[in-house]
């Protein structure tokens, strides 16, 4: 918990609202973005005087122009536009008896379907003979003639895929950044815009920033998403990560790891030794399930975090070369924000291990045991109730699916219901979706969930607690005694592995010698001389 606290900031939240509200307008609201015409002028408008700061606090010009308008927050590299695209060709036949009304259609998108053809300027085949008489514009100098046309392909392990809200999209698309001036931004857009860059065969368009705030040592990932359909609608999705990549006590944080790294290698000697002693009983036990939890999740975010640290060393010496680093901070805040939840899985883990500490209170052992015994009747519980649960969902994304935006598939409306049966639902809407089918929904799930199922459940977990608590095991309880074997168990063990040793040492061997002759003689001659009656 030590290592996981030291590396975050309190500061993190309020610098995602201030990002916000720089970039999206708004720290609760996402741009107003509906077609392609309102894209171009949210980022002539938007997007490029809140990244390009002109002037001071005094109304002098300030000397960075890759800056936000608090004048603190700074731009790693310039603002990425990417954009992924469906094949040329027609896609999907419109309906015979449609045809003659509208001959051409589009799809949705999907990776199979994804363009990542090279093109000349204003999506033309480089196959394709231009007319001599055409002219081509000159682009903007600050790209190429031929950058924004031409796909970029990037590995899955520099950036993953982004889930949105109609379409799974990865890393690679047509990509160009904005300018280091306003001047220059603004030249690149109205090229783009006046060369239909984003056209009919457009599916999204992503806009990514890296910002840094040297101020609270905190760096900021923009991504704004809009996903155009098959429908003419526009969807805009949007996210800012805040995050510590480069920390100040990074000898005492490298020190916590290696502490860390030790305790789990003590932990999976400890675990292979019990798993090789009993390896059934081991397997079928609850709290063996979380140890092994412990050890994989530990491994893992540590196994993440050097890759991501060795990711920023890499993005230092680039960023002190000269070259463009925009994309390797991207990797690492991604693979930082995996790292964040596994440490977050790892912390849940590693806290319920103290229920096992507290198992010699009765009523810690009494919940234990009530849990135990009653999983077989709980699970057969759950199974009859996911069947009427998805009875429901089905029959509100079948009423509703059309006009409420909670049941427009299966899980929304399976989320809907669930809340729906916490006690958070809006039965207004229920009633516009219909007036009498959808008040008769809500008040047959309420009785059914609420007063049967859920009286049900309680009934089956309170019968269980009763026996435990009025009958507890009274043997499992005591910690004195617990303490008493346990240490007689490891003094035993101790004199065991004593004897074990001694029996092993090799006895010393006794050298005899053979008797000297002379010597026998004289013994003999001594004894006949005692045995003489006339010696006296």
């Amino acid at each position: 918990m030590l290592t996981a606290y030291q590396e975050r900031s309190p500061l993190a939240f309020y610098m995602t609202q201030n990002v916000k509200e720089h970039v999206f307008g708004s720290a609760d609201e996402l741009p107003d973005i509906k077609d392609i015409p309102s894209f171009w002028e949210w980022v002539t408008d938007s997007l490029i005087p809140a990244t390009h700061s002109q002037d001071w606090y005094n109304g002098k010009a300030y000397p960075s122009d890759m800056v936000l308008p608090d004048l603190l927050t700074h731009q790693l590299g310039t603002a990425q536009l990417r954009q992924v695209r469906l094949i040329p060709g027609q896609l999907c036949e419109t309906p015979e008896k449609m045809q003659d009304f509208a001959p051409r259609c589009t799809v949705a998108f999907a990776n199979l379907k994804a363009d990542t053809e090279n093109y000349m300027q204003g999506w033309i085949p480089y196959n394709t003979t231009a007319n001599s008489n055409d002219t081509i514009p000159t682009p903007p100098p600050l790209i190429g003639q031929d950058t924004p046309w031409n796909f970029t392909f990037v590995s899955l392990s520099d950036s993953f895929p982004f889930f949105g809200i109609h379409g799974t999209y990865l890393g690679g698309g047509y990509t160009t950044a904005l300018g280091t001036t306003l001047t220059s931004s603004a030249a690149l857009s109205a090229y783009l815009e006046q060369h239909n860059w984003l056209d009919e065969r457009t599916r999204a368009v992503f806009v990514e920033l890296i910002l840094y705030n040297p101020h609270a040592n905190l760096f900021s990932v923009v991504s704004i998403v809009v996903e155009f359909t098959q429908l003419g609608a526009a969807f805009t999705s949007g996210e800012v990560v805040s995050l510590r990549l480069i920390q100040h006590d990074a000898i005492l944080l490298l020190a916590l790891r290696a502490l860390l790294a030790a305790f789990l290698i003590f932990f999976v000697v400890k675990e292979a030794k019990s798993l090789l002693a009993r390896p059934l009983e081991y397997l079928s036990e609850f709290w063996s399930w979380v140890e092994v939890s412990v050890i994989v999740i530990g491994f893992g975010s540590l196994g993440v975090y050097f890759n991501a640290q060795g990711i920023i060393d890499e993005a230092a010496e680039q960023r002190r070369s000269g070259n463009t680093v925009f994309e390797i901070y991207k990797s690492a805040v991604n693979w930082f924000q995996i790292y964040t939840y596994l440490l977050a899985f790892l912390i849940c883990c590693a806290t319920l291990k103290l229920i096992r500490l507290l198992r010699f209170n009765s009523h810690v052992y009494a919940l234990s045991m009530t849990i135990k015994k009653s999983f077989d009747p709980v699970m057969k519980f759950f199974f009859v109730a996911g069947i009427i649960l998805m009875a429901f969902t089905q029959m509100g994304n079948l009423l509703f699916g059309i006009k409420l935006q909670d049941y427009k598939n299966i899980l929304t409306s399976l989320t809907s219901l669930c809340t729906m049966m916490l006690g958070s639902f809006d039965f207004d809407a229920l009633v516009d979706g219909h007036y009498i089918l959808g008040p008769a929904m809500f008040f047959t799930y309420q009785a059914v969930m609420q007063f049967i199922l859920l009286s049900m459940f309680m009934t089956i977990i309170m019968d269980v607690y009763a026996e435990e608590s009025q009958d507890p095991n009274t043997d499992d309880l005591q910690m004195v005694a617990f303490v008493k074997d346990s240490t007689f168990g490891t003094v035993d063990k101790a004199k065991h592995t004593l004897s074990e040793v001694r029996k092993q040492k090799p006895k010393k061997t006794v050298k005899t010698e053979a008797p000297d002759p002379k010597n026998l003689n004289k013994f003999a001659v001594f004894l006949h001389e005692l045995d003489d009656p006339n010696r006296l």
